[in-house]
């Protein structure tokens, strides 16, 4: 069928992801740490890190995971998204009432979501009813009513108006077609959260002060360390930083 508007290069939400804070995106500093003293704990090295000594560039694992994302729900969305561009990833400031957004250009596929909608009305007026019902605590910004979102968009072919409608027709139908962010989350391949562990070496090798629980950088304190592992085998009861011996 022919219709001229087939292709449309519209700015919304990405969908189907629902944020990082307190997701299965969320960096997980409490697993990477626990992995790390058990390896220092058999390696015999002083002291148990904490999350205060792990640095993390938690920015830039945010947008390039969200690019891996970004990419899922193309793979998973094929038929009704023919192109997509990460624009960027919005966090609020407080997580109380929204979660992190990843924005996006969708070039849709407007035929088949058309289509889509039409073969699925009675479920997708029970999504707008579930999603768009202002209640105590929410007050909807946009209609729960069929109508009103075919006339806004012109029966479904065009998202130029407000680029929330396509996003959140996507949602319908990824919600409706059963996928969500565990099917991408398992067809990620290769990302590794230690990569953005900037500190990684020190956080393995490096003695911890007895003190502080910093690290010890004072590279005549580690080499007296040495010798005395050396002489005895064993680790000292304690061993102190520049700081805590001042």
């Amino acid at each position: 069928m022919n219709n001229t508007h087939t292709k449309q290069k519209i700015k919304t939400f990405l969908p189907v992801f629902q944020g990082f804070y307190n997701s299965i995106w969320e960096f997980d500093d409490q697993n990477i740490i626990e992995y790390i003293n058990e390896e220092r704990q058999e390696n015999n090295k002083i002291g148990q890190i904490d999350f205060d000594n792990i640095e993390v560039e938690y920015q830039r694992y945010e947008i390039d995971l969200a690019i891996n994302i970004v990419s899922g729900v193309k793979n998973l969305l094929d038929d009704y998204i023919i192109n997509i561009e990460y624009e960027r990833t919005y966090s609020p400031k407080e997580y109380n009432f929204k979660n992190d957004s990843i924005n996006v250009i969708i070039e849709a596929n407007i035929d088949n979501i058309q289509k889509y909608i039409h073969s699925n009305i009675d479920q997708y007026k029970l999504y707008l009813k579930a999603k768009y019902t202002s209640c105590d605590g929410f007050i909807s910004a946009y209609s729960n009513n069929f109508d009103s979102w075919m006339d806004d968009t012109d029966n479904f072919t065009n998202f130029d108006n407000n680029g929330h409608y396509l996003g959140s027709v996507l949602e319908f139908i990824a919600e409706n077609e059963g996928i969500t962010e565990i099917d991408i989350y398992y067809d990620l391949e290769g990302f590794d959260q230690y990569e953005y562990l900037t500190n990684y070496e020190e956080c393995l090798q490096a003695p911890l002060c007895s003190g502080c629980n910093k690290f010890i950088k004072n590279d005549n304190i580690i080499n007296d360390l040495g010798k005395y592992q050396k002489i005895t085998g064993n680790n000292p009861s304690k061993i102190l930083c520049d700081d805590c011996l001042e």
